[in-house]
C-alpha cells in the first residue's frame, strides 16, 4: 500500500472515530504536523508504530496493509511480521536478543537459513510457540496478529 493510500485509510478510520487530527496526534504522541503528513501521503508512519495505531484506531494490522509486502509461506516474511507486530525495529530486535543485524536481514530476505536452534530463540524472543512458524496454513498472518495482539 501506498503512503497516499494508507494516508486515506487513516483519516477515513480516524473520521470514523469522530476525532480531530488533534485528537488523534494526543492519542498517539505525535505532533499534528506528522499526523497531517501521513493523511496527505506526505510521510508514512514506520511500520514499528502500526501495532500502535491500529491499537488506538481499533482496525487490523492487515487492513492498514502491514503483509502487503509479505509472502506467508516464507519463514523470513512471518519473522518479519511478528517482530513489527511487537514493535521492533530490525536493530532494536537483534540488540535485545543476541543476533547480528545482518543474520536478521538475511532471514526477512531470504537469504539466509534459519536453524533449529535460532527459530526456538526467535519463538523465545517474539513470545510466539515454534508452531506458528512451521504451520502449513494460508493465513499463519492472522494467526501470529491473534496471538500477539490478544
Amino acid at each position: 500500500m501506498d503512503k497516499i493510500e494508507l494516508g486515506n485509510r487513516l483519516a477515513l478510520w480516524r473520521e470514523q472515530k469522530n476525532w480531530s487530527q488533534k485528537d488523534f496526534a494526543k492519542k498517539l504522541r505525535v505532533s499534528l504536523l506528522t499526523i497531517q503528513h501521513w493523511e496527505d501521503g506526505i510521510s508514512a508512519p514506520a511500520q514499528t508504530r502500526f501495532n500502535q495505531i491500529s491499537a488506538v484506531l481499533g482496525v487490523s494490522l492487515t487492513d492498514m496493509g502491514l503483509a502487503d509486502d509479505l509472502d506467508p509461506q516464507f519463514l523470513g516474511d512471518r519473522i518479519r511480521f511478528a517482530r513489527l507486530l511487537r514493535g521492533f525495529s530490525i536493530e532494536k530486535f537483534a540488540y535485545e536478543f543476541g543476533f547480528t543485524i545482518q543474520t536478521v536481514k538475511g532471514w526477512e530476505n531470504r537469504n539466509l537459513e534459519i536453524s533449529e536452534i535460532a527459530l526456538a530463540r526467535i519463538s523465545k524472543a517474539l513470545q510466539l510457540p515454534p508452531v506458528y512458524f512451521s504451520l502449513k496454513t494460508s493465513e499463519p498472518f492472522q494467526m501470529i496478529q491473534r496471538e500477539l495482539c490478544a
